[in-house]
């Protein structure tokens, strides 16, 4: 079973009951029962979420997420791939999309873990049927906390 590890270089607090129910959703839907490795999830900072995209992506500026598949699942201790999460960019954006703090890092928690399984965005098809499944997970989650 795939699992997941969560790692603060900030001082945010995060919803982790919450990305760890999202994550058990995800993997039991899009995952075979017996994936092994783990994922890293990473709450980082502005300036280091920046240097990865430039060094990663030839981009230099913040991002709010970034995903890496590292395509290791041969057991338990390997590391299936690592997502980046930036708490400052969540929080400034949150309204913008008219979501609270927490539902907004639940929005990139879903979005990485989603990219780490296959999926993407560069299409509009993709992106379609990408969204879709964020809405999906983000609604199952939501209906647990008894949120409507």
């Amino acid at each position: 079973m795939m699992k997941l590890y969560i790692f603060k270089e900030v001082s945010a607090r995060v919803p982790r009951q919450k990305i760890f129910n999202l994550f058990d959703k995800i993997m039991s839907k899009e995952t075979e029962p017996d994936a092994g490795s783990r994922i890293n999830l990473v709450f980082t900072t502005k300036k280091r979420i920046q240097q990865l995209n430039k060094s990663h992506r030839g981009k230099d500026n913040a991002t709010d997420v970034l995903s890496f598949n590292l395509g290791d699942s041969n057991g338990d201790d390997s590391v299936f791939g690592e997502i980046y999460i930036s708490p400052d960019i969540a929080r400034a954006q949150a309204p913008q999309f008219a979501n609270t703090f927490s539902d907004e890092l639940l929005k990139l928690c879903c979005h990485g873990l989603l990219h780490l399984l296959g999926y993407d965005h560069l299409k509009k098809n993709d992106a379609v049927k990408m969204r879709k499944r964020e809405t999906y997970f983000l609604s199952l989650t939501k209906l647990e906390a008894g949120v409507s």
